[in-house]
């Protein structure tokens, strides 16, 4: 291993680079390296953190999501001939979409965490929904003007839970995330039970009305689920405060604080944040990482691009001022002369040691607050891209086509590593509220 290889390995581990040189290595197309000894780093997996949600949700529930999903499914042969589709390009697509659910529904049944599977049970109804809806137009004639007293019941449903909604909760954290879930739930379900012209496919194809269907049960699945979060979440508690005032005074002072230390942060061009004076770390995974950890410091972002509700703007902070801890402790290492430059195998398992171990040590107390444990799970899933470039790496891979790749590790470190102490931050502010 050079010099310049061990520092990289080494800063990434934790200690900063003894000196201050710039990186000439990060465009070299030139170097490759050994694609089984690439593979042989992710045979021990990377941490896989569920999403949970503090809420006690009803097995009945999942059976009834599962059960709606199996029922759709079997709407549609299982094989589908060209007697019963004679457009090719029709058949192939509803053919694919009831293999695509077959498959979503697999998966669904695979999750161990019940929120997890829920979500995913979500994402198996619409996929079935779609074959399910597209194959009725052609068996059965099913039209779009059909399924408008559906999208009517299900308006009148969200709006009759939008009408008993409040912001009540126990503890200010949880109730934070709950009410989040909540807010996307509602904000999806009135997106897509318009009954709008469709966005793939022409109105009176079979498809434009598989599109109407998918879109429904969306909008179906989010209702219903958002109603038991609600009902399920309110039900437990033992004292129900109205915690809005408390989580939109929290969001401003954090949000106060995000801009003013925002502002302090200097950088050499404000259309380009991302970039360190005198520091040359173009193309490397360095600047990739850099830029997208700059996404707060960009003046075009805010958290204002909520039509309404509080606790999600408040998520919005909390990632934000991840975001600038993890920019800040990043770009140092830079300033300090680091480029994570791949030179070879070791510097990318140097990287992706880094990521894992600062997932682990943020994950490791069972008390991790329920904020930072959110966190955890974006950061993990982050990791399925980079684990699967690896595990796939044939033959001798340009070292360069990894930038993107180790970029992402940086990253998950960085932002890991940033989470306990803005998730402490952001819970002080709600509890002391």
């Amino acid at each position: 291993m050079t010099d310049l290889t061990r520092r990289g390995a080494l800063a990434v581990l934790g200690a900063l680079a003894g000196c201050g040189a710039t990186n000439p290595l990060g465009a070299d197309e030139s170097i490759e390296l050994d694609g089984a000894a690439l593979r042989a780093l992710a045979v021990a997996d990377a941490p896989t953190i569920p999403h949970r949600l503090p809420v006690d949700i009803e097995q009945s529930h999942l059976a009834a999501a599962q059960g709606r999903a199996e029922t759709l499914l079997d709407a549609v042969p299982a094989t589908l001939s060209p007697a019963e589709i004679p457009n090719g390009a029709i058949r192939e697509r509803v053919q694919g979409a009831r293999d695509h659910a077959a498959e979503s529904l697999e998966q669904a049944r695979e999750r161990t965490a019940p929120f997890e599977r829920l979500d995913a049970l979500g994402d198996a109804r619409a996929d079935a929904r779609f074959a399910a809806d597209a194959w009725r137009a052609i068996d059965e004639g099913l039209t779009r003007d059909d399924l408008s007293s559906a999208a009517a019941a299900i308006r009148d449903d969200r709006a009759a839970l939008h009408d008993r909604w409040a912001y009540v909760g126990g503890d200010p954290v949880d109730a934070t995330l709950v009410h989040a879930a909540i807010e996307r739930r509602l904000d999806s379900a009135q997106a897509n039970a318009t009954l709008s012209d469709p966005h793939r496919y022409r109105s009176g194809n079979p498809l434009g009305v598989g599109e109407a269907g998918e879109e429904l049960e969306r909008a179906r699945v989010a209702v219903d689920d958002a109603a038991h979060f609600y009902d399920r979440y309110t039900r437990a508690l033992d004292d129900p405060t109205d915690l809005r005032a408390r989580l939109q005074a929290a969001q401003e002072d954090l949000s106060d604080a995000f801009e003013t230390e925002r502002e302090a942060i200097e950088v050499a061009d404000p259309d380009r944040p991302w970039e360190v004076a005198d520091s040359d770390i173009e193309d490397t995974p360095a600047a990739e990482a850099l830029q997208d950890l700059a996404r707060p410091l960009r003046a075009e972002v805010g958290g204002n691009q909520f039509d309404e509700g509080v606790a999600r703007p408040l998520l919005w902070v909390h990632g934000s001022l991840i975001d600038l801890r993890a920019f800040r402790a990043l770009r140092d290492r830079v300033q300090s002369g680091e480029t994570f430059a791949i030179e070879s195998v070791d510097d990318v398992a140097a990287m992706r040691t880094a990521a894992i171990e600062a997932l682990n040590a943020a994950n490791e107390n069972p008390g991790v607050p329920a904020l930072t444990r959110e966190t955890l799970a974006n950061l993990s899933s982050r990791l399925r891209d980079p684990e699967a470039t690896l595990s796939n790496a044939e033959g001798d891979v340009r070292a360069a086509s990894l930038r993107y790749d180790t970029a992402t590790y940086l990253t998950v470190m960085a932002r890991a590593r940033a989470t306990p102490p803005e998730s402490e931050r952001v819970a002080t502010a709600l509890r002391s509220g």
